[in-house]
């Protein structure tokens, strides 16, 4: 029997703090805007002062909401479903693979992980996020180029550009009306034009402080695209009940301008129009966090809404892992024919 070709598959997400201790979010901040800093003018001191303010309000919060980010608890669920995927496939006979999960602002980190597994036969790196720009796959994608000579990258391949697979979105559509049924059997009963669906994006920067446009790839056009042809493909679908989806931009609002309309901007919009049952859903995020998880609560503290839920993201979703185990057998076999 032909020996196995050893495959590293890691899946390469931000990473967030596991409690709402003060100094692991404080950690996990500094981390992320040491990155951001790279691109954007953020100074030390504004650095540490978001930190502070962010931590803070975390710990304040758990007083009242104990809950904390279950991201990267959900990424190492995914890590054992499509590990487990992996070794039921056909492909096993062909491909030993060892699925590692990563994190870009909380430890294990992803370069770590890479210089671990570095003299695998391949290695597959699975950007988890459906739009890319600098400080995620750009940034990987950089340290591959500055620490690789062009005979090891042959045996690399990063999984990107999710947003631009048709796949996808066919995903996202079954996973809405068939893999959360009982979620959504329990709103079809309210008329059509009181249901509201709110498909939650990352927000981008779409000028600096001085009114210019970021220097740096910020995925705002792809972004734009993805949620227009996502919303398109929700309302037109035959299972559809929702009277009204809208695209909402979850922002930072640090250095500039940011994308509209904004998470905000909704939730005082629904306030002025009354009583609305409303579904969340956190499609531009593969795996839930803290950007997502308080929204719901949020938008009924906020607004006139009468009801308001979290769909959960795609998180360890079989059809999510059957997608993605489909994107690594074929990014192994193009190593390995590379070779």
């Amino acid at each position: 029997m032909a020996p196995k070709y050893k495959i590293a598959v890691i899946l390469a997400a931000h990473g967030e703090a596991e409690t709402t201790r003060f100094m692991e979010n404080y950690r996990v901040t500094r981390q992320t805007l040491a990155h951001a800093s790279k691109v954007m003018p953020i100074s030390n001191s504004l650095q540490k002062a978001i930190s502070v303010t962010s931590s803070l309000k975390k710990l304040i919060r758990s007083r009242t909401n104990a809950q904390s980010s279950p991201h990267n608890r959900i990424t190492r669920d995914q890590v054992v479903a499509l590990q487990q995927h992996l070794d039921a496939s056909p492909s096993s006979e062909r491909f030993d693979f060892e699925v590692y999960s990563a994190f870009s602002a909380s430890p294990p980190y992803v370069e770590n992980i890479i210089e671990q597994t570095r003299f695998y036969d391949g290695q597959v790196i699975v950007s988890m996020s459906p739009v890319d720009n600098t400080l995620s796959c750009g940034q990987l994608c950089s340290y591959l180029a500055a620490s690789r000579s062009p005979e090891e990258l042959v045996k690399v391949k990063v999984l990107s550009r999710f947003w631009s697979d048709e796949k996808l979105y066919s995903m996202y559509c079954d996973y809405l009306f068939k893999e959360a049924p009982e979620h959504y059997r329990a709103r079809a009963a309210v008329k059509e034009e009181k249901r509201v669906l709110l498909l939650l994006f990352h927000g981008t920067l779409v000028k600096d402080a001085k009114g210019n446009l970021p220097l740096f790839r910020t995925g705002r056009e792809e972004t734009m695209r993805f949620a227009e042809r996502l919303q398109k493909i929700i309302m037109d679908d035959p299972r559809n009940s929702y009277g009204r989806i809208m695209t909402v931009y979850l922002n930072h609002n640090v250095g500039g301008e940011w994308t509209k309309p904004s998470f905000e901007e909704i939730s005082a919009m629904l306030k002025r129009e009354g009583s609305v049952v409303v579904d969340l859903f956190g499609c531009g995020y593969f795996a839930d966090g803290n950007e997502t998880i308080h929204r719901a609560n949020e938008l009924l503290s906020s607004s006139a809404v009468k009801e308001a839920a979290s769909i959960p993201c795609v998180n360890s979703n079989l059809a999510f892992t059957d997608y993605l185990a489909s994107k690594v057998n074929d990014a192994a076999r193009q190593i390995i024919s590379w070779r």
